[in-house]
């Protein structure tokens, strides 16, 4: 009877692979943030502090609409006290590149882990789709603001005014610096939170009894994050200030629409690249004159995927490279005479147990 035996030493180099590819899959694959809510009707009860995953965001939106979902879910985060006096807004500002944004959201508001498991989210298509289903006669306000992008506010001008794009001021901060490209795009990007901060305290938006989905997306900071490091004096200043406009944010909508809407924010650390984002900066107001007439060499555009191939490339070139070597280091160490059932079947005199 033919026996095969391992050595410890090779079992021990295959369980080290094995959790190394466990670690960097679950690594490569999700990253972390935080679903904090602001405010919140009382027809809506949010209690725990259960991690929820990103994709469930539409369902609880929906969920707290009084639309159907799709999706069911062990989640008890979310009860629905009064269904019939569900919020008449939802508004989500999506904050990119840092997990969290402190202490000013997490002492004011009701957060929970976020288990990043999309790289773009579709909550703000899905939640439309559903409301356009359930409402057809329209008149719903649907509004998906790139707080980086002022050119497209004078498309919601309908909505909140007369959009103009707004200017940084000069101002003295701590540690920011206005002369700092990354810093000024953040400043920027304040700045254009701050003017439809303004907008909805002037009265522009009224309660009409026909439900509306905000949706605010936040680039810059992470960018800053980049320069300065997640943990630097320049980031927490960042997030300090932006954590304090979100909450007169949420002071905004609650006293635009008496109270019935629910204001929330999603932070995501999910892996981008510096360089694929740089291509949504402000520009500046005063742009200095070119010194010569040759155009400049136009930046390579890269789609909103990149960091997701990039990801699965590497990683699996990482593991596959590991995988290699444990192997050539196993075949290297093994015993011909005792491990190898292939030395023993091809052998030219087998030997027979009688």
């Amino acid at each position: 009877m033919t026996v095969i035996r391992l050595h410890s030493r090779n079992m021990g180099v295959i369980m080290a692979l094995f959790c190394l590819t466990l670690v960097l899959s679950i690594l490569g694959a999700n990253g972390a943030g935080e679903f904090s809510v602001l405010h919140s009707p009382e027809s809506l009860k949010f209690s725990g502090t259960s991690e929820v995953e990103e994709s469930l965001l539409k369902e609880i939106f929906s969920a707290s609409f009084g639309l159907s979902v799709d999706q069911n879910s062990a989640w008890n985060g979310l009860s629905i006290v009064d269904p019939f006096n569900t919020p008449e807004a939802i508004v989500e500002v999506y904050v990119e590149g840092v997990s969290s944004l402190g202490s000013i959201v997490e002492s004011k508001g009701r957060n929970y882990p976020l288990v990043v498991d999309e790289y773009e989210p579709d909550t703000f298509n899905v939640i439309k789709h559903r409301i356009e289903q359930r409402f057809s006669n329209g008149g719903n306000i649907l509004t998906n603001i790139q707080l980086s992008n002022p050119g497209e506010f004078q498309s919601f001008s309908a909505v909140f005014g007369d959009m103009a794009p707004p200017k940084v001021p000069k101002q003295t901060l701590q540690h920011l610096k206005i002369s700092v490209e990354e810093d000024y795009q953040f400043l920027a990007e304040l700045e254009a939170l701050k003017l439809f901060i303004s907008k909805i305290n002037a009265g522009a938006i009224s309660p009409d009894n026909i439900i509306d989905f905000y949706n605010f997306r936040f680039r810059s900071l992470h960018v800053l994050s980049d320069l300065h490091g997640p943990n630097s004096l320049q980031t927490k200043e960042a997030k300090k200030l932006l954590g304090e406009e979100l909450m007169e944010l949420s002071k905004a909508f609650s006293k635009a629409y008496d109270g019935a809407v629910l204001v929330s924010v999603v932070c995501t650390d999910v892996a981008h690249t510096r360089r694929a984002v740089r291509h949504v900066r402000l520009p500046r107001q005063a742009p200095t004159p070119p010194t010569t007439t040759a155009s400049p060499p136009s930046a390579t555009a890269y789609s909103a995927d990149y960091a997701a191939i990039f990801n699965i490339l590497l990683w699996f070139g990482v593991i596959f490279t590991f995988t290699l070597v444990a192997i050539v280091y196993a075949i290297m160490d093994m015993d011909p005479g005792r491990d190898s059932i292939i030395y023993r079947m091809t052998s030219t005199r087998m030997k027979k147990d009688n």
